[in-house]
């Protein structure tokens, strides 16, 4: 497949949020660069906080469908009631194994159709804390998505860009081979090959989301999933060219930094591998993407979170906005989410990825989320003393 082709919703959508963000642009690429130089010297370290507030508190807590949210909860229970879990290490929150099976035993006795009945379970067990970080409670909420490749299982014609299963002899907490050197053959010959990709830059942004679906020869699909990494610091596509000043910093996204690499094939590995971070994949056997928590993701009510600070499982209550489209503003996104993935970009007390399932839509979305806002952790009303 030829990297500089693309599909003419892309094409669109890209053109359209290019005008939008032409016009709300308020800053210069200069006060950009400063700013962003000031903030690496001056940042503090991060630091959890949390406050109690009510539910009251939570704008568009009424509003909100919390049986979707319910649905996921359930989802990652029959690991949470039964897998005892360590404390959060920067948080030092902890969910004893006891409180996960009395939560789960009474979430399951809600009616999966009742609304009013999800909402008073949330509201019954739990206490709305909001999360800051160092006082600031303002935070980065970004998305992700299941994206589609298509594949071989044998190397032939335009599939030469291995997709590789993980090597016996990696170590998670050592690092391994960089991004460059697995390029330029360091795996070559050990047979750890699991499909043959026909494009480089999406097997580079599958890494990136850390699953995806391949579709093979006659419309046979596979679906794959995270199986361990390289050790090796993971360093943002989008810092990278932003520094580099190959796209202005208010217009970097998934789908102006895919343009870019589509546009210059003959730069885009060199640009891939100041990334030196390299994820390795299995195959699933799951109907769903499985996030860091063991658990099938749900669209839009699955988000990925910084699991030193936020324990897997809990319910979080987002306040924040969807990107606009042709047809629409941004709109708010105000929806109780359940944590239950985690990625090397998700760092900090207050700091989110939504999970937007799979398809155009999910991309679209995915590519262009960059929202600020904040979250509100819902802490079992067992254990609110340790925030004390």
């Amino acid at each position: 497949m030829d990297i500089r082709a693309r599909s003419d919703f892309e094409e669109s959508q890209l053109e359209n949020y290019r005008n939008l963000m032409r016009d709300m642009r308020r800053f210069s690429i200069l006060s950009l660069v400063l700013c962003c130089t000031a903030c690496a010297f001056f940042k503090p370290s991060d630091h959890f906080e949390a406050h109690e507030i009510s539910f009251h508190d939570l704008s568009g807590w009424q509003d909100d469908s919390q049986t979707e949210a319910l649905a996921a909860f359930v989802a990652g229970c029959p690991l949470l009631a039964t897998k005892t879990q360590a404390p959060s290490p920067s948080s030092e929150l902890k969910v004893p194994q006891s409180v996960w099976q009395s939560l789960c035993d009474e979430a399951k006795r809600v009616s999966p159709e009742n609304n009013a009945q999800a909402r008073l379970f949330f509201e019954q067990r739990f206490v709305p804390y909001r999360v800051a970080n160092n006082g600031r409670e303002q935070g980065l909420f970004t998305g992700y998505y299941e994206p589609m490749l298509y594949g071989s299982p044998t190397k032939r014609g335009d599939f030469i860009y291995p997709l590789y299963i993980a090597p016996p002899d990696l170590e998670t907490k050592k690092p391994y081979f960089t991004r460059a050197e697995i390029d330029k053959g360091a795996l070559d010959g050990r047979k750890l090959e699991l499909i043959w990709i026909d494009d480089p830059v999406m097997l580079f942004f599958l890494q990136v989301q850390g699953s995806g679906i391949i579709r093979m020869a006659h419309g046979r699909e596979i679906q794959v999933g995270y199986a361990g990494k390289n050790g090796q610091p993971y360093v943002s596509l989008g810092k990278i060219m932003g520094e580099k000043g190959l796209i202005a910093g208010d217009q970097i996204n998934f789908f102006s930094l895919r343009q870019w690499l589509y546009q210059h094939p003959d730069q885009a590995f060199d640009v891939m591998e100041h990334n030196p971070s390299y994820v390795f994949f299995h195959q699933l056997n799951t109907n769903g993407v499985v996030g860091a928590a063991g658990t099938v993701l749900t669209s839009q009510r699955s988000l990925a979170i910084d699991n030193h600070y936020i324990p897997y499982g809990l319910p979080l209550f987002l306040e924040t906005e969807l990107p606009p489209t042709q047809s629409t503003s941004a709109l708010p996104f105000h929806r109780l989410m359940v944590a239950q993935d985690t990625g090397s970009a998700i760092r900090g007390p207050v700091r989110g990825d939504i999970f937007f399932g799979a398809g155009e839509g999910a991309e679209y979305m995915a590519g262009y989320m960059k929202g600020h806002g904040v979250y509100s952790l819902l802490v079992p009303k067992e254990i609110t003393s340790q925030l004390q």
